[in-house]
């Protein structure tokens, strides 16, 4: 069991915000996306994400001694536009486990295309108004591997010769619930291949020169 000195000690490394969000204090130590901690008096437990890359940044949750484990989160995208399709988002262990985004999209041309969550859930004029790549921590485009990324950077999806890309992404940085949820943005299928940041130009950094939108669709908690 994590003991009240523990958390202090970790706290007091140099933290710059506090909010308080449903009875879960959220502690960030700066602004960059963080290593997430989770500790639940509960279970008398705690987890973290462990990517290799993670900075030294901490995001701490602490939840109250009779706080109800966590449950896990589901939600659910349906894309239209030239192409189609049905993508399910799911965390099994919020707010710190990875999510994992299972589905099929149709009517693709064959190949590689971009695959991003965007900003906003406004479609009102169509994909256009999405905005751009989720990016609450200032980065710069790049692969969903890489330190240095949006959030919202899910890489490339692939289109088999009938045109249909089946999806199976499983990511440490998106969320569907505290301070990374997803949840209220759009899904966004581009035209052309995503070039993750290596292009050589300006709009790689951007947006990985993936060309027009033929897919969007707001995500929902199902």
């Amino acid at each position: 069991m994590l003991t009240p000195l523990l958390v202090l000690c970790m706290v007091s490394v140099g933290v710059w915000a506090t909010t308080a969000i449903r009875e879960e204090r959220q502690v960030v130590l700066d602004n960059s996306y963080p290593t997430v901690l989770y500790i639940n008096t509960a279970l008398d437990s705690a987890s973290a994400n462990t990517r290799a890359d993670t900075s030294n940044v901490i995001h701490v949750n602490l939840y109250p001694p009779n706080q109800k484990p966590a449950e896990p989160r589901r939600a659910v995208v349906v894309l239209r536009g030239e192409a189609e399709g049905t993508l399910v988002l799911t965390q099994e262990d919020p707010p710190a486990g990875v999510t994992r985004i299972e589905g099929s999209i149709s009517n693709l041309t064959s190949g590689l295309h971009g695959f991003h969550i965007h900003q906003f859930g406004d479609l009102s004029g169509g994909c256009g108004t999405a905005g751009g790549h989720y990016n609450p921590f200032g980065k710069q485009h790049g692969a969903p591997e890489n330190f240095n990324r949006h959030l919202g950077d899910l890489g490339n999806i692939v289109a088999d010769e009938s045109g249909v890309a089946f999806v199976n992404i499983t990511d440490p940085l998106v969320a569907l619930t505290g301070l990374r949820t997803v949840v209220g943005r759009a899904v966004v299928v581009h035209a052309g291949a995503d070039d993750l940041g290596k292009g050589g130009n300006e709009e790689s950094l951007k947006t990985g020169n993936a060309g027009g939108r033929v897919a969007c669709g707001v995500i929902g908690f199902a």
